[in-house]
């Protein structure tokens, strides 16, 4: 089996529309939730979200292709050309190389398909009204379909769709892919767009932050003793995931080795967790890796800032690691982003073990006792020197995922 290694990263958050901004927002303790008016006017119970805002591809998609491109097509196009250009491929070189692209998106799609029927009852159900590029936009495949077409990628490329875990998934098939010989490089990832259609049926889960809709910034506090559910976000995060032979091939040096994969399904409920199946999909990893529980250094958790959830989760993670591992959430800067929040924790965590930090768990003002004894990251570390770390991915409907990731000395 080849070895896998990540050789380019590309991501858009509420903190930072590239690789540099988001490192300084993840040392900094930055928040990138705001008020988010849409919500607001629709009048839902939560009020809150991680909001990247207008943005704009430039000249990386020309006008006949944008038509195409719902706002996560335009994140994802910008995240994976900025993987591609860490990665030492040039945009006019891409095609000569045979990549596959996999991704999606779980359900910011739902604006598209909302918006293109109301356009049709308010015009007295007048067909000529209704977008033709409705339907490719609607797609949940619209982002990896489009990353193919704007990029000339003649690989395979599907979209996928297990909700919160996509992107983590995207990453797990493409790296097996390149494990396996198949190909010689997968970009792989996920993008998620807000909007209030999405959230509505969170709000009805009693699933997001409701007590923080004054103060943004403090409503996502995974691990804290007051924290009252999630915060929607949106994003796009892409790697370029390619083998030893390759990049050899190529003369460029890797940045983090995917060293274990594990994935499975709770199939106990639809949307609790289960804290046995999630340690087993860490121990699946681990052992994928080669490794012990005692050679991984750091967890990025999934860690969403929902009182079941997060006890959960953290509970087989003691069980598995221990109480002198590192553990943090990045959630607490970025909120959910739901497809793509999977693929940039996999890059938030290649990130740190290449520059020797841990980021803050913000908002960890008062730890819920149950999480007594555990090393929870509350500041900035810095000179850590981790050598193994795992990101977690999990998702309504039961799908676990996780990812350890080794440094490259």
């Amino acid at each position: 089996m080849e070895s896998v290694y990540i050789t380019g990263r590309g991501i858009v958050t509420p903190l930072g529309r590239n690789l540099a901004e988001n490192e300084a927002g993840l040392r900094s303790g930055k928040s990138g939730i705001v008020r988010v008016p849409e919500f607001i006017s629709h009048n839902l119970e939560s009020e809150v979200g991680g909001v990247v805002g207008e943005i704009s591809a430039g000249d990386l998609i020309d006008r006949k292709k944008l038509r195409f491109c719902p706002p996560s097509s335009v994140m994802s196009v910008i995240a994976a050309a900025e993987a591609f250009a860490e990665a030492g491929i040039p945009a006019d070189k891409i095609k000569d190389y045979r990549i596959a692209v996999i991704g999606g998106t779980a359900s910011s799609y739902a604006k598209e398909v909302y918006d293109t029927a109301n356009i049709y009852v308010e015009s007295n159900f007048r067909l000529r009204n209704v977008s033709p590029f409705s339907v490719p936009r609607a797609m949940p495949s619209s982002v990896v379909s489009n990353l193919s077409l704007i990029f000339g990628m003649r690989g395979e490329s599907y979209g996928i769709s297990a909700a919160c875990a996509t992107s983590a998934l995207a990453v797990i098939i493409g790296a097996r892919l390149v494990a396996s010989g198949v190909y010689d490089m997968v970009l792989a990832g996920g993008a998620e767009a807000l909007d209030w259609a999405q959230a509505l049926g969170f709000c009805a889960c009693r699933a997001l932050s409701r007590k923080y809709n004054a103060e943004p910034e403090r409503a996502s506090r995974p691990f804290d003793r007051d924290r009252d559910g999630f915060v929607l976000a949106e994003g796009a995060a892409y790697m370029l995931l390619e083998s030893e032979r390759s990049l050899k091939a190529r003369n460029v040096r890797p940045i983090t080795r995917v060293s274990g994969l594990g994935a499975n399904s709770n199939a106990v409920d639809m949307v609790v967790p289960d804290s046995a199946a999630i340690f087993d999909v860490m121990q699946e990893a681990v052992r994928n890796a080669g490794l012990t529980p005692q050679e991984i250094g750091y967890v990025n958790t999934h860690g969403t800032s929902t009182p079941v959830g997060d006890p959960l989760e953290l509970n087989a993670v003691r069980k598995l690691f221990g109480d002198s591992i590192a553990v943090n959430s990045t959630k607490s800067q970025t909120g959910h982003m739901v497809s793509a929040t999977g693929a940039a924790e996999i890059i938030f965590t290649s990130l740190m073990l290449e520059k020797n930090f841990i980021s803050p768990t913000i908002n960890l003002e008062n730890p819920d006792e149950e999480f007594a004894g555990a090393d929870l990251v509350g500041e900035l570390r810095t000179d850590t020197n981790i050598k193994h770390a795992i990101s977690n991915s999990f998702a309504f409907g039961g799908s676990n995922a996780s990812v350890v990731l080794s440094k490259v000395d």
